[in-house]
């Protein structure tokens, strides 16, 4: 357990992950982290009223490095502090919201720790406000469902890091219109029918999805294959292939994956398909 002087007694001095070692938080600062310091304890004060998250953010003030040199300008110093301090302020306010099952031993426990630290790291790492709320609704949502150990969320969790806020809001678009055009009977030869295929399902609306796409996510027709094929890399899209009848590429489909991931990604009481708020009217990821 956490040695004397330690921020969290309930912290152990260090556990192990794999190959990842979590050494004891330092109680403290080093001179030139004193102002991350107080950022992390004003967002710390914030939450006087919720022990778990107040301890989370507590855990968080161990200094992590960002790789600049020691002579750095003061200016950019506290740009880059202020930065930090507003995106985990966005990361710990929506992990607020989905508290009621963390316990002060649930978070003692290293599948836990691991998680947090991960997921915060993303999240510190990340541009866009929507995106870093993501990342908060997964860790609550995995830490609720007791699948923080799980394999599954480390590839969630590496697939949400990879993906950009356009190619979510894309991959949403089109679940909706696969929610709103279900597989239907066609007609075949003498008098017979039979479901239509997913290509065939696609081809129906696949220009009005299109035209979604362009006007809610600012990317063109021209644009949209590219994004397409690399969302292949996910395991939550996949490209039609094989030689279908006229078909002359550039369509696709969700994958069974895709309903998974998007439900870790949902807030109680949410549409699984419903985009998050989106910031692409003002920039391109």
């Amino acid at each position: 357990m956490g040695g004397e002087g330690n921020t969290l007694p309930w912290v152990p001095d260090t556990f192990v992950s794999g190959n990842v070692s979590f050494a004891k938080l330092p109680c403290t600062p080093e001179p030139h982290m004193t102002k991350k310091q107080t950022a992390l304890e004003r967002i710390a004060d914030a939450y006087e009223g919720n022990p778990i998250v107040r301890a989370l953010v507590q855990v968080a003030m161990a200094p992590i490095p960002y790789g600049i040199g020691s002579a750095i300008d003061a200016a950019l110093t506290a740009a880059i502090e202020n930065m930090r301090e507003e995106r985990l302020r966005t990361f710990f306010d929506e992990l607020s919201k989905g508290t009621r099952h963390l316990t002060e031993e649930l978070i003692q426990k290293e599948d836990f720790l691991h998680a947090y630290f991960s997921t915060l790291k993303a999240a510190a790492n990340t541009r866009r406000r929507e995106k870093i709320r993501l990342f908060a609704r997964m860790l609550s949502n995995a830490s609720q469902e007791r699948r923080l150990g799980s394999d599954i969320f480390e590839e969630f969790l590496s697939i949400l890091d990879d993906l950009s806020v356009r190619e979510l809001q894309t991959l949403l678009i089109l679940k909706r219109f696969e929610n709103s055009h279900p597989h239907e009977m066609k007609a075949v030869e003498r008098a017979k029918t039979e479901l239509e295929n997913d290509l065939q399902r696609a081809t129906r609306f696949w220009d009005s999805f299109e035209s979604a796409v362009e006007t809610e996510c600012g990317v063109r027709p021209e644009e949209l294959r590219a994004i397409l094929t690399r969302l292949n890399r996910t395991g939550l899209y996949e490209t039609f292939i094989g030689g279908y009848f006229d078909y002359t590429g550039g369509k696709g489909k969700l994958t069974p994956m895709f309903a998974e991931f998007a439900k870790w990604l949902q807030a109680k009481g949410e549409d699984s398909t419903k985009q998050p708020a989106s910031e692409h009217a003002r920039s391109a990821p």
